[in-house]
């Protein structure tokens, strides 16, 4: 099936862009867009659910859970080199931050010395962010 360049998911990954630090729900992400842009190209609901799937499929935005729950949130990926290193969630704020590269190499290089096991970069390490230990999240 061809992909088709479109003013909507033009405007949701320059909207992804511009919030590249939060991990929204596809509800958070609507209201957002409501409140910050010009109503004519932004995408209907239907549209960013069937982009936001699209988007995850090619690897251009990652999906995961906040703690337990069943509500899934999204973040843009970064570019290439995204792929190359490993990623943490915090389970309190749902944020989706990026290992520097040494400290995901040590990691990688440690467990595959120690357990003979490699690890797939694409991994995201679940705990809670500097912020929400300092209690400035919920």
């Amino acid at each position: 099936m061809a992909k088709y360049r479109t003013a909507q998911k033009d405007a949701l990954l320059a909207f992804l862009k511009e919030n590249s630090s939060e991990a929204l729900t596809i509800s958070e992400m609507i209201d957002k867009m409501k409140s910050t842009e010009a109503g004519e190209k932004l995408p209907s609901e239907s549209t960013v659910y069937r982009l936001i799937k699209e988007l995850v499929g090619e690897g251009r935005v990652m999906r995961t859970v906040k703690g337990c729950s069943r509500e899934f949130r999204y973040q843009l990926a970064g570019n290439e080199g995204c792929k190359g290193h490993l990623h943490m969630k915090c389970t309190v704020c749902g944020e989706l931050l990026h290992m520097h590269d040494e400290s995901s190499e040590k990691i990688t290089e440690k467990i595959l010395e120690s357990e003979n096991f490699v690890l797939d970069t694409g991994i995201v390490l679940t705990g809670v962010c500097k912020s929400c230990l300092a209690g400035g999240n919920k």
